[in-house]
């Protein structure tokens, strides 16, 4: 008889995990509390438009490709990945724009013509970037050892050169600031924290890994909205056998007790309304910090909880998806307006722990690229603002609307004159609201920052150290946030499983 395994919540991890334990040979069931799948990669529509509201670029796409062939397919009898060129525009307060080419000459022209060199200073960067990759890629990413004399390989040890880099108490904006002199290059490239949903100023220098993958690997779209990647891991998954479950939220996780000195074991969950399910293994696809606080019930819970409630949280989103009538030609696919004051922004976040007053605000008009997502001659705006993660303090039903004319404030002064006055339908999805729908502890999109190295190494295990059976997948959990680190997650725990687990 095949083990069973249950997975909370139909997010990008967890039907990468139903994907692999499936080709594995077990019985998976998913059990997802919205209507739909995706989790944080979630879609909306009206009035002719389309928005994607969640991750709005693929980045590693060998990592997507792996998955499928994993699964037996290739990628393309799924999706349609296209490049996007340029990856991203910046907007600065002074009007200065900056194309993030994918075209690595290009850009390095945009930002030799900055630094007033020969792109000497961009070379440098990405040297030195690619040294943590090539240690992080075979350390942490790709093949983790699973105990200390694993990091003495020889697939380890060649790279062993570059660990300053990555054992080191400087910051990314330190070192981005000690490659290159422009503050709008500056700016630019210490955005990359945001990835992460940290601070530049706080997050370790090893992060300046992100802007060197999406360099090297460029940034992708996926035609027809990002939303049908999780339509296809769905159908991929459900090909395989795995049986899905929506509307079905989680209450909890039941455990057996094995005595005081052994770790309880996971036997399955109970489905609000009282129904409960039993399995082998429990794997959660949610928050990893809303799990301690609400499904699980052992010794080390009260203990755990306050420990996770000390450690700083990632950013919160506060988005805003708009029909608008008028086409900015100005706009790319992926735009970025800065604010005037980066380290003012930064530490509003995550100091003073409230909504920034000048806030960077992302503009994502997937229908550059796409025709499909907003009818002929108009455009899709999926807007997002980081937010502080949710303090008891804040209500954002009473300032939502404020803070909408704040955002909207920001990008007529900047170059989008009378923008209010063309949108033709809107919908607001505060922290509050992200917090709800995701059961997102706090409403923090990565769970915690990782504003030290300790917080790389600390954060939620793939493998519960407490509960035997229990395993993690998704942004809040080991290896990070973005699609592809996610899709790792799974990739790990089906590991872990296929070696007999702990």
């Amino acid at each position: 008889m095949a083990k069973r395994a249950i997975i909370i919540g139909a997010g990008l991890g967890g039907m990468a995990a139903a994907i692999r334990l499936a080709r594995d040979g077990w019985s998976v069931k998913v059990l997802e509390k919205n209507v739909r799948v995706g989790g944080k990669l979630d879609c909306h529509s009206d009035h002719g438009f389309l928005w994607d509201a969640g991750p709005s670029l693929v980045t590693m796409p060998f990592v997507l490709r792996e998955l499928f062939e994993y699964a037996g397919h290739d990628v393309e009898d799924y999706l349609d990945l296209m490049p996007v060129d340029p990856i991203c525009r910046y907007f600065y307060p002074d009007r200065k724009v900056i194309n993030a080419w994918a075209n690595f000459h290009h850009f390095q022209i945009e930002v030799a013509r900055r630094e007033k060199d020969h792109g000497e200073a961009l070379e440098g960067f990405l040297r030195y970037a690619r040294g943590i990759y090539d240690l992080s890629a075979e350390a942490h990413l790709f093949h983790p050892p699973t105990n200390f004399l694993g990091y003495f390989t020889p697939r380890i040890l060649r790279h062993l050169h570059h660990l300053p880099k990555v054992l080191t108490t400087r910051t990314m904006a330190q070192v981005v600031e000690s490659h290159f002199k422009d503050p709008h290059i500056r700016q630019l490239f210490m955005r990359y924290a945001t990835y992460n949903g940290s601070s530049p100023y706080r997050i370790p220098a090893t992060f300046n890994i992100i802007p060197y993958v999406e360099m090297q690997g460029g940034g992708w779209y996926i035609r027809g909205g990002m939303y049908r990647l999780a339509e296809a891991l769905e159908k991929c998954a459900r090909d395989l056998g795995v049986d899905f479950l929506v509307d079905a939220e989680v209450s909890e996780i039941t455990l057996k007790e094995r005595g005081l000195f052994r770790k309880p074991q996971a036997t399955g969950v109970i489905i609000q309304g009282g129904v409960s399910m039993s399995a082998e293994v429990v794997i959660c696809n949610a928050d990893a910090n809303h799990v301690w606080a609400r499904l699980l019930n052992t010794r080390k819970k009260a203990g755990v909880t306050r420990q996770n409630d000390r450690k700083p949280f990632s950013s919160a989103p506060f988005m805003m998806l708009w029909g608008v009538k008028k086409r900015y030609e100005q706009l790319a696919h992926h735009n970025v307006f800065f604010s005037p004051d980066y380290l003012a922004e930064f530490d509003d976040l995550f100091q003073k722990k409230r909504p920034a007053t000048e806030p960077t605000v992302y503009v994502c008009v997937s229908s550059r690229s796409d025709a499909t997502q907003a009818p002929q001659g108009q455009d899709n705006y999926f807007v997002l603002v980081n937010a502080p993660a949710i303090e008891p303090d804040h209500h954002w039903e009473r300032t939502r609307e404020s803070y909408r004319d704040t955002v909207l404030n920001r990008l007529e002064a900047m170059g989008l004159e009378g923008l209010r006055k063309e949108i033709v339908c809107e919908k607001i999805i505060t922290p509050a609201d992200f917090a709800a729908r995701n059961n997102a502890y706090r409403g923090a999109i990565y769970g915690h920052a990782t504003h030290s190295l300790s917080g790389v190494v600390n954060r939620p295990a793939n493998c519960c150290d407490w509960v035997k059976g229990l395993y993690f997948v998704g942004g809040s959990t080991q290896p990070g946030g973005g699609i592809p680190l996610v899709l790792l997650s799974a990739k790990r725990v089906a590991e872990a499983l296929d070696g007999g687990g702990e």
